[in-house]
């Protein structure tokens, strides 16, 4: 049987692990800090729909406290930035005769571009997925994971393309797990629509909701669309998926996107790999992309400031972005 060795245990990660050990999968969860000690002592309270659930599973603090099999899959499902270093971590790590680096499949579950260019460097086989989730993970031992029935969406392919039987295994099992996957033979393009979808969370995470806010969304988005076209990149539609719907539950109501949770956990964010992308494509085309660049900018700012989610005004976004 396949053993999933799940590398992150936030929102995605967690949520992964926890659906495939209901579904009667081996897991195993990689997990860091005061998260992995709560896990640790109480284990993993899972919030539904339906009710919470504390589920003990196997978690481990890295690689040396691992024994890897060539069963295994490994799942990086931490953030972006954290994504080199992981790989790193577990690329150089024994599996039989060799390493995982060679021996094992590694599965990307990140937002952005860049963390499969980092996988490929070192795995021979990488799969690449774009997730949508609306799972939260904010609080140390705990992951509250809203959607039903289907907990989430995967498009998945093999990076940069083509197809592998094992990745129908994996997909089969996800699906068993109650996610809706659709196994993609061109991931990149995929990608790159979430990209673009996603580009405002750091504007979620800095201003609350108003109409100004909306119009920089939009513009960062436009700005990201002629990025890829200059830059010759497909950029995919994320169709809706009707089995895959966001429910309240009371005591829990989401806050808002992983960037937002990010600045709320004060841990470093993501967005030099979602407006910073941007501006790297831009850069290497011969383009600009000024608004990315402003975003980006800013929101590295607050993180390094420790300023409070949406704590910033509309004045602040004008300055951030002039003539916006």
């Amino acid at each position: 049987m396949t053993r999933y060795v799940i590398i992150g245990a936030g929102a995605v990660g967690a949520t992964t692990a926890a659906e495939l050990h209901l579904a009667g999968r081996e897991v195993v969860l990689v997990a860091r800090g005061a998260h992995l000690e709560a896990l640790r002592a109480e284990g993993l309270r899972y919030v539904r729909p339906d009710g919470t659930t504390t589920l003990r599973l196997p978690v481990v603090g890295g690689p040396g406290e691992l024994e890897l099999r060539t069963d295994d899959v490994l799942v990086l499902a931490t953030k972006t930035q954290d994504a080199d270093t992981a790989l790193s971590a577990w690329a150089w790590q024994p599996v039989g005769k060799g390493v995982a680096a060679t021996e094992l499949p590694v599965f990307t579950l990140q937002n952005g571009l860049d963390s499969e260019r980092g996988a490929l460097r070192r795995f021979e086989t990488v799969f690449a997925s774009v997730v949508w989730s609306p799972a939260s993970h904010v609080v140390p031992g705990e992951v509250v994971s809203p959607a039903a029935p289907a907990v989430g969406v995967f498009w998945t392919g093999k990076y940069p393309s083509g197809a592998d039987p094992r990745l129908d295994a994996i997909a089969a099992d996800l699906v068993a797990a109650h996610h809706t996957v659709h196994v993609v033979p061109d991931v990149v393009a995929f990608k790159a629509g979430k990209l673009v979808s996603i580009l405002p969370n750091a504007l979620d995470a800095l201003y609350p909701a108003t109409p100004l806010r909306d119009r920089a969304a939009e513009l960062l988005r436009q700005e990201a669309r002629e990025v890829f076209a200059a830059a010759g990149i497909a950029v995919a539609d994320l169709e809706p998926v009707a089995e895959f719907v966001i429910h309240d539950i009371p005591g829990h109501e989401r806050g808002g996107s992983s960037t937002w949770q990010s600045l709320v956990r004060g841990v470093t964010v993501e967005s030099e790999f979602l407006n910073g992308e941007i501006v790297l494509l831009a850069r290497l085309h011969g383009r600009e992309a000024p608004a990315n660049a402003a975003v980006q900018a800013r929101i590295a700012r607050a993180a390094a400031d420790r300023l409070p989610a949406r704590s910033l005004d509309d004045d602040d976004l004008r300055a951030t972005i002039p003539g916006l």
